[in-house]
């Protein structure tokens, strides 16, 4: 079985139901991990009520107060635990931000990576879509950070002491190839089944506190260690030449929906909220509705 995950903050209810009603068609037989970030705004009301309609396929979790964009890693770890400890067993788990647009063929692309290269995380790691090279240094600059054992959390302002939570398992994954700071994009990834309950059996995904790292307060570099943590690696999403997915860090996408559409793209990154992206969206969901 093929999971999904999607993590929905504030305002994003509705291109979050528009994500799970793509997966709904396109991914028959896969199971949708969702997580409301304690939404205020009727963005939990529309994922409950999609929820409603699909209780086989949708588990919808809601986090007790909302953790906030700081707060991102925290809810991912907790929803990977749930996931490792469901009933399903998975091939792979897509995670996904809201903000992606998801057509099929993105399971048979994970295929194929984790055959000719082994169990691990498929990403946007070391090529941006572009073909350029993705620097990890911002973030290899915060676990440097983060690793003294005083400081101030960069979330809340409060004095902290104490290592952080990953520090038992650094020196494993650094003895099996990585490097501080390496990871793959948050936005889109897909981890193997094999690397999601390796890591669940090892105490990884139930390890972080609940106040989270007290520097790193982004979920790429945090989830990314785990790969390495258990033997497996970072897998290459974007192809030399032509990618088959367009992820890319931030606004504005440099396509119109005829663009996506023409070059076949699998998931593109990010289409928001804004009037054009929302207008892309439109195009892009009448292009490829499936019955």
């Amino acid at each position: 079985m093929i999971g999904f995950l999607l993590t929905v903050g504030p305002k994003e209810g509705g291109i979050a139901v528009q994500a799970i009603q793509s997966i709904l068609r396109h991914y028959h037989d896969a199971k949708i991990w969702v997580r409301d970030d304690a939404t205020t705004d009727g963005s939990y009301e529309l994922l409950k009520g999609l929820a409603d309609q699909h209780p086989d396929r949708i588990d919808l979790a809601r986090n007790p107060q909302p953790m906030g964009y700081r707060g991102i890693p925290v809810s991912i770890f907790r929803s990977y635990h749930r996931i490792a400890n469901a009933p399903e067993k998975l091939e792979m788990l897509i995670q996904l931000d809201p903000d992606v647009w998801l057509r099929d063929g993105i399971d048979e692309l994970a295929r194929k990576k984790f055959a000719e290269q082994g169990p691990g995380i498929v990403g946007s790691y070391m090529r941006s879509p572009s073909q350029t090279t993705r620097s990890h240094s911002w973030h290899r600059n915060n676990m440097i950070r983060d690793l003294f054992p005083l400081g101030w959390d960069k979330a809340t302002k409060k004095f902290r002491a104490g290592f952080p939570f990953y520090l038992p398992y650094l020196s494993t994954a650094m003895r099996n190839g990585y490097k501080p700071g390496h990871h793959v994009l948050g936005a889109f990834y897909i981890m193997s089944g094999e690397t999601l309950y390796a890591l669940e059996k090892v105490g990884f995904w139930d390890s972080m506190p609940d106040a989270g790292s007290r520097i790193i307060k982004e979920d790429d570099p945090l989830v990314s260690i785990g790969a390495f943590i258990v033997g497996h690696k970072l897998i290459e999403l974007h192809d030399e030449g032509t990618p088959k997915v367009w992820i890319q860090v931030a606004n504005p996408l440099p396509f119109s929906a005829q663009e996506i559409l023409e070059r076949n793209y699998m998931a593109v990154h990010p289409l928001k909220y804004d009037e054009r992206a929302l207008a892309i969206r439109r195009e892009l969901a009448e292009a490829t509705a499936v019955a």
